[in-house]
């Protein structure tokens, strides 16, 4: 829920607040990959809370990127989706094990609409 919830505040327009964010390994990617793309984010000491920029509707990088998720899932899949609307060149990459799962050809999106590995 924590990194689905991080992404819709990315993708808003305004300052978002999120409060009982897990602090997890799988939240600190998504964070990292969403700072990658040039949102901005405060967040609390205790990891729990998160104000977020967002950037009114569109993830989007001029340089060529690589971000790396770890095991995380739950940010590769809607991460995806959301990079697939813009015009990006940008690889999402793993741990070994997320190459094993049945979405891994969405890792990589060339063109809006158009996903390939």
């Amino acid at each position: 829920m924590s990194n689905r919830a991080l992404l819709l505040a990315a993708l808003a327009r305004g300052t978002t607040v999120l409060t009982n964010l897990l602090d997890s390994d799988d939240v600190r990617h998504m964070l990292n990959a969403l700072k990658a793309l040039g949102i901005h984010y405060t967040l609390s000491a205790d990891r729990t809370r998160c104000e977020v920029t967002g950037n009114a509707g569109m993830l989007q990088s001029t340089d060529e990127l690589e971000l790396f998720l770890g095991n995380a899932g739950t940010a590769m899949r809607p991460l995806a989706a959301a990079l697939c609307l813009g015009q990006n060149n940008i690889v999402l990459t793993g741990e070994p094990r997320m190459k094993e799962r049945p979405y891994w050809p969405s890792g990589r999106c060339a063109a809006p609409g158009r996903c390939s590995d």
